[in-house]
Order: C-alpha cells, then structure tokens, then sequence
C-alpha cells in the first residue's frame, strides 16, 4: 500500500499487571517496525478523556504521556455508543492507536452499532481508502442491475406492494396519497423499526421482480459464513439488532426505555442461545462425518495434535538485499544456492585435478 509496510498487534494490557511491563511491549513494537507503520487493538484496562471517556484514571495518565513521547496517536472518536458495555458499567477501554506514517492513511473509525452478544463492541476503520456511506451494498445484501427501462415497473410494483401491506397490517382500506399515509404511520407512539422493516421488505421484494441480480465473484462464494450459520440466525440478529436500536433511542421516556430494555435483554439471551445450540449441532454433526469402524477421523487427528499443516514457503532475503516474490522466485533462489551451476572458471585448482583424474 504505496510501498508502506504496516506492523499489526492486538494486545490486552490486564488490569492486575503492572502498567510498565506492557509499556515495555510498546516499545518493543515500535523499536522493531523502525519507521514503518503501525497499528495497535488494544483493550489497555485505562480511562482518559483524551480518548472520550468520562474520567481519567492514574492508567490512562501514564499511557496519555507513553503515547505521547512515543508520538502515538488514538483514533477513537466520540460516539454515542462505548467500546465496552456491560452489567457493571460502560467505558472506551479499547483503542485504536497509529503512529505518525498512518495518521492520514487510517480513517473512518467507528464503533459499529450491531450487537454480537459480547461485552466489547466492533471497531470499525479503514486502511488505505475513504468509504463513502454509499459506496458498498449492505453485508451478505444481493447487488441489482438497474437499467433505465425497469425503473418504471420497479415504482409501479413498490407502490402497490405498499399500498396491499397498509390496507392487510394497518386495516385500512382506502391509502389515499401514499407518501401522507406512511407519514402519519411513523409517530413516535408507533413502532418505527417495525414500520421500516415493512418497508424494506417492500422494497427487497420489488427490486427481485424487476432487476436482475448480480452474482457475486467466485471468491466471494467461498468465504461467506461460518458453517453452523443459518437463515433462522439471520433474521434473528435483524429482529435482536432492531431491539437494541429501540431501547438505545428511547431517551424522553424512562417507562417505555426500561420496557424496551427488557425486549432487548430477553431477544439477546434468546439469540446467544440459539447461536450456542447451532454452534454445538454443527461440532456433533462434523464428529459424525466418518463411520463408527474409522475411530482415527479428522477429530482424532485434531486432538491428538496429529494434523499436518501444509508448510508454506515464505519470502526469502537474497544477498543484494532484495526478497523473493513468490513461491516459484523462492524455489528458484534455493536451487542455485544449493545446487549452483557448475561453472569451469569458478572451480579452484584442487577441484579442477579431481575432474582430471576422474
């Protein structure tokens, strides 16, 4: 990335070591990238207001003045959400820390608003290029071909899909103008993510009856999920995230927040269970991939520490100072330093008698 090399660590600063010892692992970081760039995840356990928390403890004023001098800097922005959340209170102990060659190449951090049933939220930034908020379609989100000829039948089929879901959820059988109907059913007392769901769903079901969909490159396909996911877990974590919005927005109503926060409490356990139960069906499923005469199967192996793991050749440093490319340079390399060419001026005399007498 415009020839910059980056060193990347996550690190966890533990809260009964002394603070000095893992300042000492900084340092180490920052003496072994000399002058390249570097980029630190780091929960430090440590409050200061310089990274927009409420108070500053004694932990964050050492790591305030390490960070400092060693001219580091944070990348955490205020948000209306913490970097960590639990039952014990709320803080920003997890930063995001760069040195002074990625202040302007790392951008667009924030604390990302999807629950993942943990006690530390996702941090989100990107490396290299500005994100625009429209530049990529939504995760795991189908991409649409629109072509000028289909906008007319992809407005006709919204609007009646619209107009058939009020007249079937809403009971009301005569919409009038479309745009003041759905106005008058987001109202603070309606439930707005219920509403906006509707409307999505709209939205989906017309652009899959009037654009054709763009499949995804094969690499895409290869990668998508973990194996125990489901289509269940899917809409689950859309109806617990939907939760979650509603009781963080309710603010001018503490009745109707701390209703709301026992939705979003009882959705989260009823998700994490969920994801428990399939996690554990898919572990029992992939134990029973083998028949019951064939006790050394792929789970024997992992157990017993028997798996081989196909050795990758790494880049190689030549003696001029440059490395090798690939695999076929490195192979390349090895074989004229083990094997080099048999060159009659490179041979000394006791060599050149041996090849006379033979």
């Amino acid at each position: 990335m415009d020839n910059i090399k980056i060193v990347l660590a996550s690190m966890y600063l533990d809260i009964n070591q002394h603070l000095g010892d893992n300042l000492l692992k900084i340092d180490a970081i920052i003496q072994h990238a000399r002058g390249e760039g570097i980029i630190l995840a780091m929960e430090n356990n440590s409050r200061s207001t310089i990274w927009h928390d409420k108070q500053t403890n004694a932990r964050g004023r050492i790591l305030e003045e390490f960070l400092t001098s060693n001219q580091l800097h944070t990348l955490n922005e205020d948000s209306d959400y913490t970097t960590f959340s639990s039952t014990r209170g709320s803080s920003n102990i997890d930063l995001t820390i760069v040195n002074i060659q990625l202040l302007r190449t790392v951008n667009e951090w924030e604390i990302w608003d999807q629950d993942i049933c943990s006690d530390h939220n996702i941090i989100r930034y990107t490396i290299g290029q500005v994100r625009g908020d429209n530049s990529a379609p939504r995760p795991q989100e189908p991409t649409y071909i629109v072509q000028r000829r289909n906008i007319n039948k992809f407005q006709s089929k919204l609007v009646r899909l619209a107009k058939a879901r009020i007249c079937t959820t809403h009971k009301q059988e005569d919409t009038g103008d479309l745009d003041s109907t759905l106005a008058k059913l987001v109202t603070p007392q309606s439930d707005i993510e219920k509403t906006i769901d509707e409307f999505y769903e709209n939205l989906s079901t017309a652009c899959n009856k009037s654009f054709r969909i763009q499949l995804a490159p094969e690499k895409a396909k290869m990668n998508r999920s973990v194996p125990w996911w489901t289509d269940e877990l899917t809409i689950m974590r859309k109806g617990f995230n939907a939760l979650r919005r509603r009781y963080q927005r309710t603010t001018n109503n503490e009745n109707l927040r701390t209703h709301r926060k026992a939705q979003y409490l009882e959705g989260k356990t009823r998700y994490a269970s969920t994801i428990k139960n399939e996690k554990f069906s898919s572990w029992k499923a992939f134990c029973n991939l083998t028949p019951a005469n064939n006790p050394r199967n792929e789970v024997y192996k992992l157990a017993a520490g028997k798996k081989k793991l196909k050795t990758r050749l790494t880049t190689l440093r030549k003696p001029n100072g440059t490395q090798t490319k690939d695999t076929a340079n490195t192979l390349r390399h090895i074989l004229e330093h083990f094997t080099p060419e048999d060159n009659n001026n490179d041979v000394d005399d006791y060599h050149r008698r041996a090849r006379l007498q033979s």
